[in-house]
């Protein structure tokens, strides 16, 4: 192809037809310019290389400071990257790990509670020891700091036994403990709890506190006189209610007018605290047989007034239809040292019990405390054993016994 060759005129036809550059300068000054431009460029390509190391010395100096002050994490980080990595994927890594240190404190917490949770996924299933959980069912005296104990007497699934539930809320200056317990009635959940549901009574209660005297109204069409098993019932409740309020006697009225008709009984006029719990052995409970933390519930081995030796040995067995679970295993041997005037009961284990800082070891420890109660002991003091402390209990020292069985909770008040 033949060269075009331009000639100046056709030159200065074609750049006159292009937009108009604001330089009035003409060709051999701007080549003037550039070739002045051009030397200096070659002679800075001399001075950049040491400029250049001079600027990373300096570099360095500054940053390191900071790399020791808290960028450790860093440094292991970037140490850990493959040496094959690109650089702009450790730029991308780098980038990484500063997003991370711009999270707000929260999100870091959540991660704490992840690997926390993790961790606790990892630990063996099973309660090996309980010195920092307290796993006691019973009420004691501890419980009661501006607390108030209300125990209700709630039939288990089939009404063949009751169970004390001893409620635990917290004291109202402006309320009598009789308030209090016609307040939590219905806050009773015995059906959750694997109980029949009982409360609250279908009926009117007034308290005369001077007298000690509380009076329960029922309407005409009332279902407590039913059967034997549903006067028996309404009899058992009374003596957990005389016995939580310390009363001595329940008057019984039908919309107002004196005695209550009862199907086996006929008409009765009260109910007298004479039939109160006392005397009874403590056995385990556990309504759906799934629980680890029983029900400790008493249970009345004679109608006549037995002894604490014979509770003990009955405790060994399971009653009522194997629902009651025996609460003293054959490992735990022991014998007692009764001291009535003192209030106090010792318990002597003999060689060979087998006694562990456990949940089971507890709750028999717990149905031995409940069961001496029965017998008018303040006090049990627990000797020979092989180690110091079950629970929250320490074996070098006497024990008081329970204030109640059954505790629950409650920390919220209408």
């Amino acid at each position: 192809m033949k060269k075009l060759e331009w000639t100046e005129e056709q030159l200065e036809d074609l750049l006159g037809k292009m937009p108009k550059i604001k330089d009035d300068r003409d060709s051999r000054e701007i080549y003037h310019h550039v070739a002045i431009k051009m030397q200096k460029r070659k002679q800075k390509m001399w001075i950049m290389p040491s400029i250049a190391t001079a600027g990373a010395f300096l570099l360095f100096f500054i940053l390191v400071p900071n790399l020791f002050n808290g960028q450790g994490s860093e440094e292991k980080s970037m140490e850990s990257a493959d040496k094959s990595s690109s650089g702009s994927e450790i730029m991308m890594e780098k980038k990484s790990l500063d997003d991370n240190q711009d999270q707000p404190a929260a999100s870091k917490e959540n991660k704490v509670s992840i690997e926390m949770a993790k961790q606790e996924e990892e630990k063996p299933m099973g309660i090996t020891s309980i010195e920092l959980d307290d796993e006691t069912t019973a009420v004691y005296e501890d419980d009661m700091i501006d607390k108030e104990v209300l125990t209700y007497g709630v039939p288990n699934q089939d009404v063949s036994f009751i169970v004390p539930i001893s409620l635990i809320v917290p004291k109202d200056d402006q309320k009598s403990k009789f308030d209090l317990y016609i307040e939590n009635m219905p806050n009773l959940a015995e059906e959750k709890w694997g109980l029949s549901e009982y409360y609250p009574l279908q009926a009117d209660l007034n308290f005369d506190e001077e007298n000690k005297t509380l009076t329960l109204d029922v309407p005409a069409d009332h279902s407590y006189g039913m059967s034997s098993n549903t006067e028996w019932l309404l009899n058992q409740v009374m003596n957990y209610i005389m016995a939580s309020l310390d009363m001595t006697k329940v008057n019984l009225t039908t919309e107002g007018n004196p005695g209550i008709g009862f199907s086996h009984l006929g008409q009765i006029d009260e109910f007298v605290s004479k039939d109160q719990p006392s005397d009874d052995a403590y056995y385990f409970y556990f309504p759906s047989n799934v629980e680890t933390k029983p029900f400790i519930v008493p249970y009345k081995f004679t109608e006549k007034q037995g002894t604490i030796q014979e509770a003990f040995s009955l405790m060994r067995n399971n009653q009522a239809g194997e629902n009651l679970i025996a609460s003293i295993p054959e490992t735990i041997q022991f014998k007692t040292e009764e001291n009535p005037k003192e209030g106090k009961l010792i318990i002597k284990f003999e060689k060979g019990s087998q006694l562990n800082n456990d949940q089971s070891t507890l709750h028999t420890i717990e149905a031995i405390l409940l069961t001496a109660k029965e017998f008018n002991y303040e006090f049990v003091k627990l000797e020979n054993a092989n180690i110091d402390r079950i629970g929250i209990f320490d074996l070098n020292q006497e024990i008081k016994v329970p204030v109640a069985p059954n505790k629950l909770m409650i920390s919220n008040q209408d």
